[in-house]
């Protein structure tokens, strides 16, 4: 209630000296409010007790065709019309020219007023008998809207004095709107500037951890995650672009409560397929509400269907300016408005995500070259001791075909000097030495061919697993 004045209804403000008391003090109450709404609601409130009138509002102007009540005062014994919303040509809006030059205008009895029948009516549902329409002006001739007096009870001749009274408190609420609109301005200007030091601070520490991986599955886990922290949401993906206008999710941080998306794969038009090269071009898009974005019908089904109410998308580009996929920001509780300092953060993580993938896909070959000339080394140096130990068995494999065919000979003399063992003379006998010598060489060279035969073995299958490993290295290696 304003200070300094009474709730007697008699008690109607009739002299300069009461008009400049209330004016100060109503003043004063404007610029105490931190809100818009209670800007509007101290108005009406001040301005039906000071001049006793059955309702007053104030009519916001919400496009060039329409407008809301937005702050009402009634006596209750008459309609509410809080948050009606009214269509020209029924509320005058056809007049907005003359309302932002300072027209005013008092109507004693609205049914000898000449207005048009539809206006009429309207007025006429909510027991309206006579109405004091007063501009609110912002700055540079910007119209708020109107502050509306009616009265209901009877017909009314709107003394001079509530008409100025009416426009002073007017511009006092077109200058607390302004005041209001430029303090919250420089509030928010405040926070952006601490969000950009905060941010400012947090990206090298971001930067360092996705350089800090050679494998570019872990910077897409990194960047998922410290984006999830940064803009403080529900859920974050990558959208990994597949062939066939298919996609894939291939990370995700998100809370136990909701449904994991790892792994899905989405096909085109449902994820923006069609959208490619406006994202090569570095698009990012913030969606507040899905189901009012204008999207295909198909994609809002999809993105409803994991819980998503409001994304941020931003590209990730790699190598000479390839697609990887989308950097995407979920909120699934509620309905998000997404601020510039966000859109520039996510792009920034995306744009060097794109840049550690690069590396990290230069560092993979080169960790994947270096292991495959390493193996093919080892390989080569086993190869080089199965071909040697090849060469040894082929050379105990002749020896061995040649002494088999003595053992055959000497087999033979043996029989044959057994039987006459008896009669030998010392020559005889050192040839029968002789031939004993020969087996034992032929059993000499059988020992050799085993042992050959037994080093190979293990050679050949080392060689044998080296190759494998090198092949396999080869196809996994992203060239």
């Amino acid at each position: 209630m304003i200070n300094n004045l009474t709730n007697n209804s008699s008690d109607i403000i009739k002299n300069t000296a009461e008009q400049s008391n209330f004016l100060t003090d109503t003043i004063a109450q404007l610029r105490g409010c931190d809100q818009e709404s209670q800007i509007l609601e101290t108005t009406v409130r001040a301005i039906r007790q000071a001049t006793d009138c059955d309702r007053v509002v104030i009519y916001s102007l919400q496009a060039a065709d329409r407008g809301k009540i937005v702050a009402e005062s009634v006596d209750g014994k008459y309609t509410r019309t809080i948050d009606r919303v009214i269509v020209d040509p029924c509320f005058e809006a056809r007049y907005i020219y003359q309302y932002q030059m300072g027209r005013v205008r008092a109507i004693s009895d609205i049914q000898q007023a000449s207005m048009s029948a539809c206006y009429v009516e309207n007025l006429t549902k909510i027991d309206v008998k006579a109405n004091l329409v007063v501009p609110i002006i912002t700055s540079e001739n910007q119209l708020y809207g109107l502050l509306v007096l009616h009265q209901c009870s009877s017909t009314r001749d709107w003394a001079t004095s509530d008409i100025d009274l009416c426009i002073q408190v007017a511009a006092q609420v077109g200058y607390a709107l302004v005041n209001l609109s430029r303090a919250i301005e420089s509030a928010k200007m405040r926070t952006d500037l601490q969000q950009i030091h905060e941010w400012q601070e947090q990206m090298p520490a971001i930067n360092k951890k996705l350089y800090g991986t050679s494998k570019y599955s872990e910077v897409l886990k990194i960047a998922a995650a410290e984006t999830q922290k940064v803009l403080k949401c529900d859920r974050v993906v990558v959208y990994g672009l597949q062939i066939n206008s298919m996609g894939k999710i291939i990370a995700e941080v998100s809370p136990p409560s909701l449904a994991s998306l790892l792994g899905r794969t989405i096909v085109d038009p449902c994820f923006e397929h069609r959208y490619i090269e406006k994202y090569l071009n570095g698009r990012v898009r913030a969606i507040d509400n899905i189901f009012e974005a204008g999207m295909t019908e198909c994609y809002v089904e999809t993105l409803d269907s994991i819980g998503v109410k409001s994304n941020l998308v931003a590209p990730i580009v790699f190598d000479n300016n390839l697609l990887l996929g989308l950097l995407v920001a979920h909120s699934c509780f509620e309905f998000r408005q997404w601020q510039a300092f966000e859109l520039e953060k996510i792009r920034q993580i995306a744009v060097h995500t794109g840049w550690a993938i690069t590396n990290a896909r230069v560092a993979e070959k080169r960790n994947i070259l270096q292991k495959v000339t390493s193996i093919l080394t080892d390989a080569e140096n086993h190869l080089r001791l199965a071909l040697q130990a090849n060469a040894t068995v082929r050379v105990a494999e002749a020896e061995v075909t040649e002494i088999a065919s003595e053992q055959r000979s000497l087999t033979r003399l043996l029989e044959e000097e057994t039987m006459e063992s008896s009669q030998k003379t010392p020559a005889e006998a050192q040839r029968l030495l002789n031939i004993l010598a020969n087996a034992n060489r032929l059993q000499g060279g059988i020992e050799r061919l085993k042992a050959a035969q037994k080093q190979i073995e293990p050679e050949q299958r080392k060689v044998s697993e080296l190759l494998s490993i090198t092949l396999q290295s080869i196809e996994d290696c992203p060239l």
